[in-house]
């Protein structure tokens, strides 16, 4: 009848040999389970920095645009004691976020060519709605005063904005659901592989000597008698 080896160790071993003789097995084992969390741990770190970078830069893009569209209402509230130096600080802030959003035309486009080209439209849309309401306002006579600060929707109108933003908003939120979903799926299935049966010490028995002949039968017992 086959014995399992940790029942057959067990009746020909001590308790102290025994521990002795698996404990290099348990620290493979303790080795082997930590680097198997080590790595996991850095694999899901490095997903949640390239998703938080990728959530960054789509956020940022945004605000480029919003930061174009909000110049309408700072040209309108110049300061016209000093109209030399305003027109130029002014000149210069547009000219800043023109080349951001230049930049974040490229950088949207490399990250996702889908997001991208919903970002581009929405770049397109705002150079159009806010350019025209920055081409009326430097024809403006400046805020000489504090009514002058409130600017109605009826001459700064940026809601045709709201679709282009919606969009784009749209398009970065389901760019991001699908990409890190589907990685993870696809890890998950990278490190699936067949399971292999695992041999039990139990299935192969210990080997038995033969039985002896009738000779060596005889000579066993005449000696015992």
């Amino acid at each position: 009848m086959a014995i399992p080896l940790l029942d057959w160790m067990r009746t020909t071993m001590s308790s102290g040999d025994l521990l002795k003789t698996l404990a290099p097995f348990t620290a493979v084992l303790a080795a082997s389970i930590t680097g198997c969390v080590a790595i996991g741990q850095w694999w899901a770190n490095g997903r949640r920095q390239e998703r938080d970078r990728k959530q960054e830069t789509f956020a940022a893009a945004f605000e480029a645009c919003i930061e174009y569209a909000e110049m309408p209402y700072a040209i309108r509230r110049r300061r016209i004691d000093v109209a030399a130096e305003e027109r130029v600080r002014l000149s210069e802030q547009v000219r800043a976020i023109q080349i951001k959003l230049t930049r974040y035309e490229a950088w949207v486009r490399f990250e996702s060519p889908e997001v991208g080209e919903a970002y581009q439209t929405l770049v397109r849309r705002t150079r159009e709605v806010a350019g025209a309401a920055m081409k009326d306002a430097w024809l403006s006579t400046g805020a000489d005063s504090d009514r002058a600060m409130v600017i109605p929707s009826s001459i700064v109108d940026l809601r045709p904005l709201s679709a282009p933003r919606e969009e784009y908003m749209a398009a970065a939120e389901g760019y991001l659901r699908r990409r890190y979903s589907n990685r993870l799926r696809r890890s998950i299935a990278a490190i699936r592989m067949p399971r292999r049966p695992v041999p039990t010490y139990g299935s192969t028995p210990l080997p038995t000597l033969p039985p002896p002949t009738s000779a060596e039968a005889s000579e066993t017992s005449g000696r015992t008698s």
